[in-house]
């Protein structure tokens, strides 16, 4: 069981040949449970300029398992972000933190090209192809 990051998805829309685009396309052949969740929806049609192909991409991504943050999940990622720096990493993005809260809630595996998940993994059990 999978969450991909969103870094993965845009480059994976942009026809880039990347490790993660290669891994992401052996898991959809697969047909491995993919997750998402709404901030990945939202980063990756943000950056879709022409209505017609963000109407084509959302309805591609209902096929994957939508997972919807709790108000625990929002505490973790503060929790994650602290804990990050208190060991002396600066997380970019807090919400690279509330993907990280969902991928560790239930129990995933994140599928990324960013590094604040390898700043977050130096500091949680946070499990990622990179190191699987």
């Amino acid at each position: 069981m999978v969450i991909v990051d969103s870094t993965v998805w845009i480059d994976f829309l942009n026809g880039r040949d990347t490790d993660q685009v290669q891994k992401l396309e052996k898991l959809l052949s697969e047909e491995t449970d993919v997750f998402t969740t709404g901030i990945i929806v939202q980063e990756i049609l943000t950056g879709i300029k022409e209505k017609k192909d963000r109407t084509k991409v959302r309805k591609e991504l209902d096929h994957f398992i939508l997972l919807n943050p709790t108000l625990d999940t929002h505490i973790q990622a503060a929790e994650i972000f602290d804990a990050c720096r208190k060991k002396g990493f600066t997380v970019r993005s807090i919400i690279d933190c509330l993907i990280a809260s969902l991928t560790l809630e239930y129990d995933l595996t994140l599928l990324e090209n960013d590094k604040d998940y390898s700043l977050i993994s130096r500091v949680l059990p946070l499990k990622t192809f990179r190191e699987a």
